[in-house]
């Protein structure tokens, strides 16, 4: 296993499964090398702290950090579809991935992959340029979510699915030199989620929340949404990445959670961040305006550029009527459910100064109620603006017409 680093990447250690069947014991070493070296910082400052000797990743197959560098729902989805014949887990999954994948690690013999490996014949052999065609990429999407998927079609989604988190569909794309990830429509939207999204995040970025550079591109008549890579530097050196489920341990396979805002800023505040509870508190005051049903651990990141953990920027913000899956709660004792006055009191638990806390809620709420001029500018329908309506709060008036 490898990690980069200036000028290229550079043995961190060695992951190796025992045993056989589906699920496979992992275990981790630092190699020897990696710890000599005098910049070297730890995989996980929590779950996996700079010593020698193995640690077993039971009851997970891999220690968490590298759930948050591979595949999740859709990236799993696409590989499993595509190789029917085989039996797919952490070990192939992290295998077939590349040097795109999330945050800053490569896995294999060397660090473009795995050379003693092959997954097997088609579909996956020829695959396609860089610069894949969008509307082929949002048609091949569909078509592994209606189960008609062929081979042209994995060739299409592995190069930029195979390694990426998340469970809508998704790909990694390169478009006018820089890249992105592109959010496709999804079978089951009820409403136009990519621009939807989008214009979520213009209220995050213009509440004075880090967002990442974002734009709405068409293509077969349909809306995708293009995401600025975060974890990549201009000249595109990988960021490590961690994700608040690694830090707090919560299983790989588990989105609802016990574990509150408060416990995400106590772990951030472990590993360094600066100001992680107004960052968080923030954070919890804007998902719970703007009912985002996508609330959950691994959807709140953390990033070192080289000098430090720091807060990732906002993503997967996506507001949803009636549903109360994935949320985080604000702290013990205030329930999940996004009712920001509720949400509000979790600033005496995370310590922070009444006017401080008021003044971030003012912030919130006065770009919440711009919603309906960025739904303007992103696109977003009558139609689906009423699909949406109950979802917030009457705070911000929002007014579908």
């Amino acid at each position: 296993m490898f990690r980069a680093r200036e000028g290229g990447y550079i043995p961190a250690g060695e992951l190796t499964f025992e045993g056989g069947g589906h699920q496979r014991l992992g275990r981790f070493v630092y190699a020897a090398s990696y710890l000599a070296r005098s910049e070297k910082t730890p995989l996980d400052p929590i779950g996996l702290p700079l010593r020698r000797g193995s640690v077993a990743a039971a009851p997970e197959e891999v220690p968490l950090v590298f759930h948050d560098v591979g595949p999740d729902g859709w990236g799993k989805d696409v590989l499993v579809r595509a190789f029917p014949s085989l039996s797919l887990s952490m070990p192939e999954f992290l295998a077939l991935g590349g040097l795109g994948r999330t945050g800053d690690l490569a896995f294999g013999p060397t660090p473009e992959g795995p050379a003693t490996w092959a997954p097997g014949p088609e579909p996956l052999l020829d695959l396609p340029r860089e610069n894949d065609d969008l509307e082929a990429l949002m048609a091949a999407a569909a078509a592994v979510e209606a189960g008609d998927a062929d081979g042209h079609h994995f060739k299409l989604l592995f190069r930029g699915s195979a390694d990426v988190g998340g469970a809508r569909p998704k790909a990694r794309i390169r478009d006018a030199g820089r890249d992105w990830i592109a959010k496709f429509p999804a079978a089951t939207d009820r409403f136009d989620d990519p621009r939807v999204e989008s214009a979520c995040l213009d209220v995050a970025e213009a509440a004075g929340l880090p967002v990442p550079e974002r734009k709405i591109v068409e293509a077969g008549g349909r809306a995708a949404l293009f995401v600025r890579r975060f974890d990549r530097s201009e000249e595109m050196r990988p960021y490590a990445y961690l994700s608040a489920a690694t830090l707090l341990k919560q299983p790989s396979m588990r989105y609802g959670t016990d574990h509150t805002y408060l416990d995400i800023a106590a772990a951030a505040q472990a590993i360094g961040v600066r100001g992680a509870a107004e960052a968080m508190f923030e954070r919890l005051i804007l998902n719970a305006t703007l009912h985002n049903t996508d609330d959950h651990l691994r959807n709140h990141g953390f990033l070192d550029r080289g000098g430090g953990w720091e807060i990732a920027p906002v993503f997967d913000l996506v507001p949803h009527p009636g549903q109360r899956r994935h949320v985080c709660a604000p702290a013990r004792g205030i329930g999940p459910e996004w009712n920001p006055d509720r949400a509000f009191d979790a600033h005496v638990p995370l310590k922070i100064p009444l006017r401080t806390a008021e003044a971030i809620r003012d912030r919130i709420i006065q770009a919440a109620r711009r919603l309906p001029a960025f739904m303007d500018e992103r696109g977003v329908t009558v139609r689906d603006r009423r699909t949406l309506a109950d979802a917030f709060p009457s705070s911000i008036g929002f007014n579908p017409a």
